[in-house]
């Protein structure tokens, strides 16, 4: 096990916490993480896109001008795709875009990407993110203190932190219970409290 410092919101030492290495030293597997955000991105797909195919389209369905005599192409409707104003081939249609991942590939590229934060010195465990007041300035304050004004801040039933998060275009709040692959990569530093980082620990080693 590894040994991390516990700082509070003016990054001084005030502890420090045994990191599991099933969780914070596990190989960085680059192909997997690729692999997990393709499979994230694919599942908030929102796929509403929608085209009128040809028996959609409004319009006539008899030919447009008589097939012989006028020295041009057969025509049997206004409404096919290659006329103007006709319905489009193939046309695409809602669909759900998100597919299965096995449980297993999801845990291990959740480990891989806390140790490659943990690689880079870009996790910080605070002792905890109380606030007295839910107001972003003080989120905004306490980041800049703690030297990671661009960052993914995870807690455990915060509401109050989740609320003056919100209007940080630079930060983002997640319970320990969402956090993923996608968001951790999204952001160059990592702000855990100790109760996210031992509630996490033991809820992934207890699966």
């Amino acid at each position: 096990m590894a040994l991390l410092d516990v700082v509070d919101l003016n990054k001084n030492k005030v502890g420090s916490i045994e990191l599991e290495d099933a969780i914070f030293a596990a190989p960085v597997k680059r192909h997997l993480l690729t692999e997990i955000v393709h499979w994230q991105r694919a599942c908030r797909r929102v796929g509403t896109q929608s085209a009128l195919t040809k028996g959609e389209v409004n319009g006539r369905t008899q030919k447009p001008f008589p097939q012989k005599g006028r020295g041009s192409a057969r025509q049997g409707s206004l409404k096919n795709p290659h006329m103007i104003g006709g319905g489009v081939a193939f046309a695409p249609k809602p669909r759900d875009y998100s597919y299965h991942m096995p449980k297993a590939k999801r845990r291990a590229a959740l480990a891989s990407a806390l140790s490659a934060r943990v690689q880079e010195n870009s996790l910080v465990i605070v002792k905890d993110f109380d606030l007295q007041e839910a107001k972003t300035k003080v989120v905004a304050s306490a980041l800049q203190s703690l030297q990671t004004p661009k960052a993914l801040v995870v807690d455990s039933n915060n509401v109050s932190l989740k609320r003056a998060t919100k209007n940080l275009s630079t930060a983002k709040f997640l319970d320990q219970k969402g956090l993923n692959v996608y968001d951790i990569l999204s952001y160059p530093s990592l702000i855990m409290t100790q109760k996210a980082v031992e509630t996490l620990q033991a809820r992934l080693l207890g699966e």
